[in-house]
């Protein structure tokens, strides 16, 4: 995917995307976070809101 069709697709999915979609985003971005529910319950955390997905995918993509 073209760099600019990857940002679009991005920021599509940040501004648009379903609370799954933004999780799934940053699971693939981030291999090694905790993104899931399955993942936060394993690691005793409450799972994350769209809100809080939504931020942290903001603060990667601007990384």
């Amino acid at each position: 995917m073209h760099a600019n069709n990857l940002k679009s697709r991005q920021i599509d999915i940040l501004e648009n995307g379903t609370r799954e979609q933004v999780i799934d985003w940053l699971a693939w971005n981030d291999a090694n976070g905790v993104y899931t529910d399955e993942d936060s319950a394993a690691e005793g955390y409450e799972p994350l809101t769209l809100e809080q997905a939504r931020e942290l995918m903001r603060g990667q993509i601007e990384d």
